[in-house]
């Protein structure tokens, strides 16, 4: 159980790097990228307690195992998408900062 309060905080620090993406990026793209992340991210939180719900998990190891064999592909398309929306984020931050616009 503490594998899954780690993936918890996990969660909760990508929403503050959201918050943090969002004042550094301008008005569109800022709010863009925090939007997708946290969306991803609630999404990725629901469909895991779905999946503990049902008892398909009980540790980190296995919400590991489950995203990568693909068993729940609501759990694995979650945290793909969470993943592209993080990538496409630090894209953008590191594109805007080595360009200087």
């Amino acid at each position: 159980m503490k594998g899954i309060l780690l993936f918890a905080v996990l969660l909760l620090a990508i929403c503050a790097t959201s918050l943090g993406i969002n004042a550094v990026l301008p008005s569109p793209d800022g709010a863009l990228f925090a939007s997708a992340i946290l969306l991803a991210a609630a999404f990725t939180a629901v469909s895991l307690c779905i999946e503990l719900g049902d008892g398909r998990i009980n540790d980190m190891r296995e919400v590991m195992g489950v995203i990568e064999s693909g068993q729940s592909l609501r759990l694995t398309l979650a945290a793909y998408g969470l993943g592209c929306a993080l990538a496409a984020s630090i894209t953008v931050l590191v594109y805007r900062g080595w360009l200087g616009g």
